[in-house]
């Protein structure tokens, strides 16, 4: 619990602005109460922090998330004046007490905070405490550890992080290390990077794992420093057990941290070394494992005298132990712990404890994780939990599905279905008001990665190249989620929220002509329509994934046109398992979107068959029903004279290409477009946020082990080449009704753990865009080239849809491209 300042609450010297008069700006309504009560704090003048206490008291409306807000809004309007009158930062910093003050009394109770600050007062600045203190802060003065931007930090994050709100206590806990590293305070530097690695690693391991254990390096490294024994062996412990699993980078690590344990602490290196052992062989060599762990359990002594340390350590023992024999008691399930409300429902389905129990379990695991999660607004965050977190939610979804909710199955469902794209949504939003950092490495690790992509691509991806490749692609991922974050955590508020969308509100909002048709990775297809939800079918999910392989690996093989019958047998099946379940639901609908899962990315589901979903009906894909809610709601007024940018063949390897965009163009009188060694980057980044219609005919590039770094070649050649990373998509607000991707794999879209959504179409539609069109997989430039002349002809009278379905069936038609590698591998995004 932080301990607030007893300085006195001044009243500004320049009044913030009136919280009331800033509502009744933005609408007619009378300002709310929680504004009132916000207001008239603000203009009474306290004599020291319990009188303010007091009167936080008589106004309960100051202890919710809508004063905050109102707070929020005030502080930036500081904040914005300030940069023209510098006497605003008096008024700024007064807002910002009260807020930090309101929202330690939201966290911990104002009885509480009044409680800490009575044990504080009359201290004795020279006592022995004290002064530790003072040496473990690196300060010298007891009057600085109220006004030392550190210790606020230190204390903001202490708070915040008692709020829920993870995101915004790491960045303040970073914000305290950098300046701790910088008066070389080595203890409190190892005490806030283990705190920060609490934080980022998360629940039972559900955030970065990686992120997280170079905290755990940078808290060892200054307990070392500050010869701190104890510091060391709770680093070296933690660094021991997470470099040990699954999910860390790092390998072979463990061991190295065991022994420099051991070198620190004998008995802790042994307890650790054989706890870290059991845990290796749980699903290898159980015996060996439930050997390690009970002499563990029975060995815990030798970790500390301390009943609550024994009991956490033997209680973890047990957890593990359960796993190969479940007659081990475990302790009681953690009301904090989504993971162990997950493993006490598995527990509740093996004893056949009922259903009601199961679900009851299930829903307070899903309840615990949103509340973890509905602060976070980075999208790797969001990704994270999301692969960490999908096995809790697809077991609720489960069991509210066997219920016969399907509502509530779906709803479960949508909050870990592409949640990361929320994060790209908000910072979209943030990004239109942000600069570079001042710190960025995005731009010399973009220009790394770029040369070692071109010497890999001579080398054939083999050899030392490829390792370089890597290294440079995992040291951009980070600077570009290190710009992201910046902006996450300085931008000034209100921040925009965007939320799992529930059925009921999608609902809302659809046409009376659509519906959605949702595969759920439960096995189930749900149609979604103004009416409501409708139960369609069951389907194979392990059985469809295999056709979906098989499908993929055919159609994207022209030289397999020999045995078509193959590829027909995999199509009908495809058909028979996913269309054919849904056509009495879609007869009477002329719009449908579609959401897939797993697999079901990689195959054009519409233009399957003889009766395909797309003949007669517009039919595009979304990642999540989330971003279609979005896009739903998002205002689109249309121009009269639209405007085309096109771009394509920056290197001259794409002959026909520079012929498509002159055809392409030819429907707009407003348009610009570059070809070839013409291009100028800059002027297209310009002129993207304007366009309305937008042609990329270049080559498209995907990582394996990167998928969210996919990107664009849109000029230069070799390791001169401009790449148009995904990252850099997201920064741009654009406003296009159509963008159309002609180039290799920038249509791809994949499906990462958690039911998370990787590629480039999802990318341009948080972006702003409302329809994309792009290949599944390579396509061949004459014939796209081709595809795209009919199409762009066929566009002005039909619409997208129509236009790339008529495209499709005119190539189609032609047996020397006739095979789905020509024509099937275009698929709509979005809105059509």
């Amino acid at each position: 619990m932080r301990r607030e300042e007893s300085s006195r609450y001044p009243r500004p010297s320049r009044h913030p602005p009136d919280p009331g008069q800033q509502e009744r700006a933005l609408d007619d309504r009378a300002p709310s109460a929680a504004a009132q009560a916000v207001h008239a704090l603000l203009t009474e003048t306290f004599d020291g922090p319990l009188p303010f206490l007091a009167a936080v008291e008589r106004r309960p409306e100051l202890l919710t998330e809508e004063a905050e807000a109102v707070l929020d809004r005030l502080v930036a309007g500081a904040a914005a004046r300030e940069l023209g009158d510098p006497e605003y930062r008096g008024v700024r910093l007064s807002l910002e007490r009260v807020r930090r003050s309101l929202r330690d009394c939201r966290a911990h109770g104002v009885a509480a905070v009044r409680a800490q600050l009575a044990s504080g007062v009359g201290a004795d600045p020279e006592s022995e405490a004290m002064q530790a203190m003072l040496k473990w802060a690196g300060l010298r003065d007891p009057a600085e550890l109220s006004t030392d931007p550190a210790m606020i930090a230190w204390r903001e994050a202490a708070v915040l992080e008692a709020l829920g709100r993870t995101e915004e206590a790491v960045a303040h806990l970073q914000r305290a290390v950098r300046a701790l590293r910088e008066r070389r305070a080595y203890g409190m530097e190892g005490e806030v990077e283990f705190q920060l690695w609490a934080l980022v690693r998360g629940d039972r391991a559900t955030g970065d794992v990686d992120a997280a254990l170079r905290h755990a390096e940078s808290a060892e490294a200054a307990f070392r420093k500050a010869g701190s024994a104890g510091g060391l062996r709770r680093a070296l412990t933690v660094l021991a057990i997470d470099a040990d699993m699954p999910t860390a980078e790092v390998d072979g690590r463990s061991e190295f941290y065991l022994d420099r344990l051991a070198e620190v602490d004998a008995d802790y290196g042994a307890w650790f070394r054989s706890y870290v052992r059991g845990a290796r062989l749980l699903w290898s060599a159980s015996a060996e494992a439930a050997e390690a762990l009970r002499w563990c359990m029975d060995s815990v002594h030798l970790l500390s005298d301390d009943a609550g340390t024994q009991a956490h350590w033997r209680n973890e023992c047990a957890r593990k132990l359960a796993v190969v024999d479940p007659s081990t008691p475990v302790a009681d399930a953690s009301p904090r712990s989504a993971n162990d409300q997950f493993v006490a429902a598995l527990r509740a389905l093996d004893a056949q404890a009922g259903d009601d129990v199961v679900a009851a379990r299930l829903h307070q695991a899903v309840r615990i994780a949103e509340e973890d999660r509905r602060h976070v607004r980075s999208a790797a965050t969001q990704r994270s939990r999301s692969s960490a977190l999908g096995a809790i939610y697809l077991a609720a979804a489960e069991s509210a599905q066997r219920a016969g909710r399907p509502v509530e199955a779906l709803d479960t469902l949508e909050r870990n279905t592409s949640r990361s794209l929320l994060g790209l949504l908000t910072l979209n939003r943030l990004w239109a008001d942000a600069g570079t950092p001042p710190s960025s490495m995005s731009a010399p690790y973009k220009q790394q990665a770029v040369r070692y992509l071109t010497q890999s691509a001579a080398d054939a991806g083999t050899g030392a190249s490829q390792e370089q490749l890597e290294t440079s692609l995992h040291r951009l991922r980070r600077a570009m989620s290190d710009d992201d974050a910046y902006v996450l955590t300085t931008a000034l508020p209100p921040y925009p929220r965007f939320a799992p969308a529930s059925v009921a509100a999608l609902a809302e909002r659809l046409p009376r002509d659509g519906i959605v048709l949702v595969y759920a990775p439960i096995g189930q297809i749900y149609g979604i329509t103004r009416d409501g939800v409708d139960d369609v079918a069951a389907y194979d999910v392990q059985a469809t994934e295999r056709l979906c392989t098989e499908y993929h690996r055919l159609a994207t093989s022209p030289e397999s046109r020999d045995d078509c019958s193959a590829l027909a047998t995999v199509s009908g099946a495809l058909v028979a398992a996913c269309v054919d379940p849904v056509r009495n639901v879609v007869a009477d609908r002329r719009r449908i979107v579609i959401v897939p899962s797993g697999a079901l990315w990689s195959v054009p589901l519409a233009v399957l068959g003889p009766s395909p979903l797309s003949a007669g009906r517009a039919v595009s894909y979304v990642p999540s029903l989330s971003v279609l809610l979005a896009m739903l709601e998002r205002p689109r007024p249309r121009r009269r004279v639209e405007r085309f940018v096109g771009v394509g063949d920056p290197d001259g390897s794409l002959p026909h290409a520079a012929a498509e965009l002159v055809h392409a163009a030819s429907g707009f009188y407003d348009r610009t477009v570059q070809t070839g060694s013409r291009i100028d980057v800059s002027t297209l980044l310009a002129d993207l946020p304007e366009a309305d219609v937008v042609h990329f005919a270049c080559h498209g590039i995907t990582f394996d082990g990167y998928p969210d770094l996919s990107a664009l070649h849109i000029s230069g050649t070799g390791a001169d080449r401009h790449l148009l990373w995904a990252p850099d998509l997201v920064r741009l607000q654009l406003r296009a009704r159509l963008i159309v991707l002609a180039a290799c794999h920038s249509g791809l879209s994949r499906a990462l753990p958690g039911n998370e959504y990787a590629g480039l179409p999802g990318v341009l539609l948080a972006s702003g865009a409302r329809s994309v069109i792009g290949p599944l997989w390579q396509v061949d430039d004459q014939v796209t080239a081709t595809l795209m002349h009919h199409f762009y002809s066929g566009l002005p009278r039909l619409g997208p849809a129509a236009a790339l379905h008529r495209a499709q069936q005119v190539v189609r038609s032609r047996p020397e491209t006739a095979h789905p590698y020509y024509w099937a591998a275009f698929q709509p995004f979005g809105l059509l």
